[in-house]
């Protein structure tokens, strides 16, 4: 028997600091807020989209370069503050509040007071973040090795972002509507969103801060800014696993983009209004238009528009459009019109269905006995059964009070002001589609667009055409008619619908299963916009894994 004498070379697991870990929180925190600020400016409405793709990683490094779990965890709510104040800039847009008889002055201060909340509330997604990053270990190199103590920088990061973005932000505990999310920065990148057929709006997050992580790593292991992330157990180069995670990352995304061009160049033949029945002859195009009022919420709340004016507004525009299918906003029924004998714009809706054959699609607030539901209604010449949808997600604070302890700290005079004090709105517990002459329809009303799931469950159920119904005017010309956009355009992906957002003052649209955006009108004009969709009853990878 021989024995062969192995020598191993000392490694420190221990790296050196670097310049951040010296650095002082008061020159760290304003990068912090700085850097938030500049990643915000690439959400729907600064259109600087490329910025996702690299901005995120300034806090990665800024992480590697805190000192301890509680300076990375206000590292991280910091640099979510800078970046919510940018992306939930349509708050301002609130501005003024005269039409809840509230003085300018106190508007504008209650409007940056919501504003400022929100903002916090929605950081905190970002200081869980940092903290978990921070405490996980993980080193760059996606090779497996069975006696790695540690997870890969390329996916952990990623994964996390994931988990906290979308599935914590969209629950209970975060009431804010959750439409900030990166991968509506990218609603405009065709090639790239066409990855949500597969895994949802969720997995372009996960490319764009797989990019970040990547070009992160480099900075950690490559510069004297911040300590590296430490050597590998099984002596595996961590420089030389730098670079295999930054090719890995750019390789991943031109495959992904590479394979969406395709898909592309693939459908797009078959959501052609020319070759819709040839190729696809289940599936025939239908003429639809959709109605903008422009009724502006000062208008609405200060009755300055009569009812009679309201009715004749809606009537001009709906009447004679040679359209098979009429789609109205949310709200435009009100519950006085829909009461029995009112001769409202609910009745002008029916006699315009009866009379010119075509089905109308509106939304209506109808009065029940616990309180009113938020709902949207199909009228049919056929008399199909199914002709309600009622609303699952309620909007905090105009639909319902999401914290009652918040709520009972507000003064009584400026509570009895809010929307929800007033008008006590009701919850359907599942999705229920509209019936028509041409397929199931899948209903979202306002913020219901912002959540993927609640929409892919519509699809589940059989739905093959995709409407959403909205009332803006209560943000003004903000741009949360963008950020709609930007959200309807992802679903519409996730599920390969066409998907129809009527909105009250703009922006409507039409926007075809690939999501792109066909048609759309302008924002503060009252006019119709026409164009065709088609009833589409296949269904992508996405939908059918319920568990997304």
């Amino acid at each position: 028997m021989f024995s062969r004498e192995i020598q191993f070379t000392p490694i420190s697991l221990t790296p050196k600091a670097g310049w951040l870990e010296s650095a002082r929180q008061s020159i760290k925190l304003p990068c912090a807020f700085a850097m938030g600020a500049v990643l915000g400016f690439a959400t729907p409405g600064f259109d600087q989209d490329y910025l996702a793709w690299f901005a995120l990683a300034p806090l990665l490094v800024l992480i590697r370069g805190c000192r301890n779990g509680f300076q990375a965890t206000l590292t991280g709510f910091v640099f979510g503050a800078g970046y919510y104040a940018i992306a939930l800039s349509f708050f301002t847009g609130l501005s003024p509040l005269r039409w809840m008889q509230i003085p300018d002055i106190l508007g504008y201060q209650l409007v940056f007071l919501a504003w400022a909340l929100e903002t916090c509330h929605l950081a905190l997604l970002f200081a869980a973040f940092a903290l978990m990053v921070y405490h996980l270990p993980t080193r760059p190199g996606f090779l497996p090795h069975f006696r790695r103590p540690f997870y890969p920088y390329l996916i952990v990061v990623p994964a996390i972002w994931v988990f906290l973005m979308w599935v914590v932000s969209p629950s209970p505990l975060f009431f804010g509507i959750p439409l900030c999310q990166l991968a509506y920065t990218q609603s405009r990148n065709l090639p790239l969103i066409q990855v949500a057929a597969l895994g949802g709006s969720a997995a372009v997050d996960f490319l764009m801060v797989m990019v970040n992580a990547a070009l992160a790593a480099v900075v950690i292991e490559a510069t004297p800014l911040v300590r590296g992330m430490g050597a590998r157990t099984d002596q595996f180069n961590t420089k030389a696993g730098m670079a295999i995670d930054l090719a890995l990352s750019l390789a991943c995304i031109s495959l992904i983009v590479g394979w969406g061009q395709f898909r592309i160049s693939h459908l797009a033949e078959a959501v052609r209004p020319e070759k819709a029945m040839r190729v696809t002859p289940e599936s025939p195009p239908v003429p639809i238009a959709i109605v903008q009022g422009n009724v502006s919420i000062e208008e609405e709340r200060f009755k300055t528009i009569s009812e009679a004016e309201f009715k004749t507004r809606y009537q001009e525009l709906s009447t004679a459009q040679g359209a098979a299918l009429l789609v109205l906003p949310e709200g435009v029924v009100t519950a006085n019109q829909d009461k029995p004998g009112a001769d409202g714009l609910k009745e002008v809706l029916r006699a315009i269905s009866a009379n010119e054959k075509k089905e109308v699609i509106y939304g209506a607030v109808e009065p029940l006995k616990e309180g009113y539901a938020n709902s949207a209604k199909l009228l049919s010449p056929f008399r199909l059964p199914g002709t309600t949808y009622i609303k699952q997600k309620l909007v905090p604070f105009g639909e319902s009070i999401p914290i009652n302890l918040i709520y009972q700290k507000i003064p009584e005079d400026l509570r009895e002001k809010i929307p929800a004090s007033k008008e006590r709105f009701l919850e359907d517990k599942q999705a229920r589609l509209l019936t028509s002459g041409f397929g199931k329809v899948g209903v979202a009303i306002c913020n219901e667009i912002v959540y993927p799931k609640l929409v892919s469950d519509e699809v589940r159920k059989g739905a093959s055409l995709l409407v959403c119904l909205a009332n803006l005017g209560w943000f003004h010309n903000s741009s949360l008619g963008k950020q709609f956009l930007a959200c309807a355009t992802l679903r519409a992906v996730e599920n390969k619908r066409y998907l129809i957002l009527a909105t009250n003052t703009g922006i409507s649209s039409v926007i075809d299963p690939l999501g792109m955006v066909v048609s759309r009108s302008y924002a503060l004009k009252r006019g119709i916009l026409l164009d065709t969709v088609q009833f589409i009853y296949s269904r992508t990878p996405y939908n059918r894994m319920r568990w997304l």
